[in-house]
């Protein structure tokens, strides 16, 4: 060992590391300015105990460069004495001290942090940005008054509150959002979700009344109305709350894989809901576990009862949308400053068209009928539904964070500008509560708003004004002219708009030759959404996921580490050219250290190295071997390979014999207590079987962990070491114990 306190070799030696960490014993008396010129090309200064600093130089040995490295070998407690860290210890009351204190322009900063218009407006240029937002916020505005009109009849409301769950977040967002790409409003998923609910507890409303109820149609719409409202309300609290307390890092408990599975299968149910509308059908809607099913039964029962009409004008619509969308938009994307805005175009025309050709009177195609003008009255949301909507405004909101941060640091990580989660959690959370006040449903992003915004090149959140103000005029002023628009182009247009999500399905293929796991998430989520339907579907997506989190660590891999024969590299011996060390077993397992991965790691050493278990202490022998001749020396430029392992002398060590298992931890992130134990259990078997356990690598974090629970107790801290080569150095000291298997 190389310390003050004991020293291997002569005073005047030092440790010399070449290739990856290798150490070699090198007189520093006669040649030291030689040798250290010859590394670095200059003298390094003694560090004070006897030892030279690091030299470090990438040298050209017959063409091919070779790394030396100088330095100590080191335990990890002398490493640790060697490099003290200078941080004080501290209790967690004062880390909360320290956190809770600020300058009272920490507390403005803070507070002006919780309205980012403030900050854009300052430092806003309006020469460069002020058209691009101008263009990019109208052109999402002809995105939106399409959505919202269909987004509306989607949640089973009316169109008009689909309009004022586009105004009013969209306000909001400008004040308090962070992104120039989102753009809040209509999302088809979290509509169909709100469409389930809402006719859910409508049903359950008339069913109070008995089988004699004489409630209207306007009496039910509006106790829908009020149900979604306090959906937004609870979805915003929850929301604003995450963001107040900075749980912005929930969605990384999301798997991407989860989600695309789910969005499919949201979009399946999309899908089959317009074609009722498209196909003009009416039946009691189905809910409950097959859901989908049973509203394919019932289409096929009642298809003699659709309307050609109907299904003409969705047809016609289906095709102009695809041959825009697909000929024009997408395939000279990079021609076009701006889209096609089709949706509007269509949204026009087919009202122009339905209106003077009297759609409704001639052919009985349903149509939106009247749409209300003005701004409604706010009004709070009927508390007293909180229970039955509590779990269903939680999964809500969960997903319009999901899917809003998802498309947000997308368009951030394409335009290298930052995202505050946080802060993204806060405006999510006041676009909902505030729009619960004015009829609103759940609001958040949707792919072709954001996706525009970015191809447009939004600079920042003001381009919502142009968006806000083209709803408002039409929430004042032109609603009323939509009062012809056919029903079935509003569910054509939103059929079109699922045909991304659908397509996700080829991403399958993908995901079973990248990752398995994520594969499986992807099938049990879509399947089990689609044929149970959406909220079991969502919770099985996510216990799922986190149940592949447990399989990954049972079957966490562990390799057997051998030796290059021409340079110091440390690699799976099943690889070309890599050997074991002879007497030497280095162990790495892939992954933590705790009660789900304990046993598997105690199963893969004893499997990999052997069964201490299986050795008697008679069967250990001592060795009194000649000098062994260190397997861990200087690079032969001229010959280009080592000399050690593979040219060991006979009889200089051992090979039928294991007297040093290395183990290496840096895998090992975290460790609790049952990994602790099972540490310390293979450690001391080894041990009787007279075999002695290096470990190496170990994470400061677990480091920690190790000393809290008093680890160094019973093990003594020369097994611990700073890499795997200083184990292997002293591990090849000439007098060994072998176990002989």
């Amino acid at each position: 060992m190389f310390s003050k306190r004991e020293e291997p070799h002569a005073p005047n030696d030092i440790a010399e590391e070449t290739g990856n960490g290798e150490l070699n014993c090198v007189d520093r008396t006669d040649n030291q300015e030689d040798s250290l010129a010859l590394l670095a090309g200059e003298d390094k200064p003694d560090t004070g105990n006897g030892y030279t600093a690091l030299t470090l130089q990438a040298c050209k040995a017959d063409d091919d460069e070779v790394l030396v490295i100088r330095r100590q070998l080191y335990t990890q407690h002398d490493l640790d004495q060697a490099y003290q860290d200078q941080r004080e210890p501290s209790s967690p009351c004062q880390v909360l001290r320290k956190h809770c204190q600020c300058s009272p322009r920490c507390v403005g900063r803070t507070a002006l942090s919780f309205l980012p218009v403030l900050r854009v407006l300052r430092k806003y240029n309006w020469r460069q940005s002020a058209l691009a937002d101008l263009i990019a916020g109208l052109s999402v505005g002809f995105i939106h008054l399409p959505q919202g009109l269909g987004f509306g009849l989607l949640a089973s409301l009316q169109p008009v509150n689909g309009l004022y769950t586009t105004f009013f977040p969209t306000l909001l967002y400008i004040l308090f959002g962070t992104s120039p790409h989102v753009s809040m409003g209509t999302n088809a998923v979290i509509a169909l979700l709100t469409a389930n609910l809402v006719n859910r507890e409508a049903d359950a409303y008339q069913a109070s009344f008995g089988s004699n109820s004489t409630l209207s149609p306007e009496e039910i719409m509006h106790y829908k109305v009020s149900i979604a409202s306090v959906s937004a309300f609870v979805a915003g609290v929850i929301l604003l709350g995450m963001g107040i307390l900075r749980l912005g890092f929930i969605t990384n408990y999301l798997a991407k894989s989860f989600i695309g599975g789910f969005t499919f299968a949201a979009a399946v149910h999309i899908t089959t809901s317009q074609i009722v509308k498209m196909l003009h059908l009416s039946f009691r809607a189905q809910s409950g576990a097959g859901s989908l099913v049973k509203t394919y039964i019932e289409i096929f029962r009642n298809i003699t009862h659709s309307n050609p009409g109907d299904i003409i004008v969705g047809l016609i619509c289906m095709a102009v949308l695809l041959a825009v969308k697909i000929g024009i938009n997408e395939r000279f994307k990079h021609r076009m400053k701006i889209p096609v805005p089709i949706e509007l175009i269509v949204v026009i025309l087919s009202t122009l068209i339905s209106h003077f050709a009297k759609f409704k009177e001639r052919f009985g195609i349903a149509i939106v009928g009247d749409v209300p003008t003005g701004m409604p009255a706010p009004s709070i949301p009927p508390m007293e539904h909180l229970p039955q909507v509590g779990v269903e405004a939680f999964v809500t909101a969960i997903l319009c964070f999901a899917l809003t941060i998802a498309l947000g640091k997308l368009c951030a990580k394409l335009h290298s500008i930052e995202l505050d989660d946080n802060q993204e959690l806060v405006s999510y959370g006041l676009c909902n509560l505030f729009g619960s006040f004015f009829q609103n449903f759940p609001s958040c992003t949707a792919p072709p708003r954001t996706m525009m915004l970015s191809s447009l090149g939004a600079k920042s959140t003001l381009n919502g004004v142009t968006s806000a103000v083209f709803i408002l005029l039409v929430l004042l002023v032109v609603g009323q002219l939509f009062v012809s628009l056919p029903i079935a182009m509003l569910a054509a247009m939103i059929i079109v708009a699922m045909k991304d999500l659908l397509m996700q399905i080829r991403n399958t293929k993908s995901l079973w030759y990248v990752n398995k796991p994520d594969f499986f998430i992807w099938v049990l989520t879509a399947s089990v959404s689609v044929l149970v339907g959406l909220d079991i579907g969502l919770l099985a997506g996510v216990l799922f996921s986190l149940l592949t989190i447990l399989l990954v660590s049972q079957l966490a891999p562990a390799t057997l580490l051998g030796r290059a024969e021409t340079e110091d590299v440390l690699l799976d011996r099943k690889r070309d050219g890599i050997k074991l060390v002879p007497g030497i077993r280095i162990f790495r397992f892939e992954s933590q250290l705790y009660f789900a991965s304990a046993e598997r790691f105690k199963t893969k050493l004893y499997s990999t190295v052997f069964d201490p278990t299986k050795i008697k202490r008679s069967e250990v022998t001592v060795k009194n071997a000649a000098p062994a001749i260190d397997p861990l020396v200087v690079v032969n430029s001229e010959k280009k390979s080592l000399d050690g392992v593979a040219n060991l002398p006979d009889g200089k060590l051992s090979t039928d014999g294991i007297h040093h298992v290395i183990l290496d931890c840096s895998a090992m992130t975290y460790i609790d207590l049952a990994g602790i134990d099972m540490l310390q259990m293979v450690m001391t078997r080894f041990a009787k079987s007279g075999v002695v356990v290096f470990l190496t690598c170990i994470p400061p974090r677990t480091m920690a962990t190790l000393h809290r629970a008093r680890f160094f107790d019973t093990c003594d801290r020369q097994q611990v070491f700073y890499n795997i080569f200083d184990a292997l150095h002293k591990a090849c000291e000439p007098e060994s114990i072998v176990a002989k298997l």
